[in-house]
């Protein structure tokens, strides 16, 4: 299995239906898109069609004329190596900075930052 996902924002949405759902048919897929926002069916085939070239989705014949979808990497996975690639990126892989950044921007609550404390400390 591939390391690093270069999933898009499009494809993040699609990958967020599969597993929800843990598989879903092209139409499935376009109606919970449609929910947050109108998507044109061919548009969405061809994200699925990426995914499935990235690694990240398999797809197989259902028992009706169509595919069924399925993720082939876990969200928490995947999250993780977003979230690793993120803090590369933008604070050179150092959680003391964005954790910095986060409590001097007011964006943590502070019962947030207590949760944090906690699972730091359950963690020694």
């Amino acid at each position: 299995m591939q390391e690093k996902y270069e999933i898009t924002d499009a494809e993040l949405e699609i990958m967020k239906v599969l597993w929800k759902n843990g598989e879903a048919g092209l139409t499935e897929i376009v109606l919970e898109l449609d929910k947050i926002k109108k998507r044109n069916k061919n548009t969405v085939k061809t994200l699925i069609y990426r995914l499935v070239d990235k690694g990240a989705v398999k797809s197989k014949k259902s028992t009706g004329q169509g595919f069924v979808y399925s993720p082939c990497i876990t969200e928490r996975n995947y999250l993780s190596k977003a979230n690793n690639s993120f803090l590369e990126k933008l604070y050179n892989g150092n959680v003391e900075k964005l954790l910095l950044n986060f409590a001097e921007d007011k964006t943590v609550s502070k019962e947030e930052l207590q949760r944090l404390i906690d699972i730091l400390e359950s963690e020694e």
